[in-house]
């Protein structure tokens, strides 16, 4: 699977689920985002604004999820 697919999912796990994010997906994004991280300085230009926004998508799934 591509990392958007993955973060994209469980965005929409999230929205779709009263209890938000269990703790598999929550590493899952975790993941994803180290990932995420490494990959950045290998992307052309023209890609990493995309993938960017992804990170801070999944960055805003986390922020979101551990809030009260």
């Amino acid at each position: 699977m591509t990392l958007d697919t993955v973060i994209s999912g469980c965005v929409v796990y999230y929205l779709e689920s009263s209890d938000g994010l269990d703790d598999q997906r929550l590493a899952i994004v975790k993941d994803c985002l180290r990932d995420l991280d490494d990959l950045m300085t290998e992307l052309e230009a023209d890609c990493q604004a995309y993938f960017s926004r992804l990170r801070q998508l999944g960055d805003m799934l986390l922020h979101v999820q551990s809030l009260p």
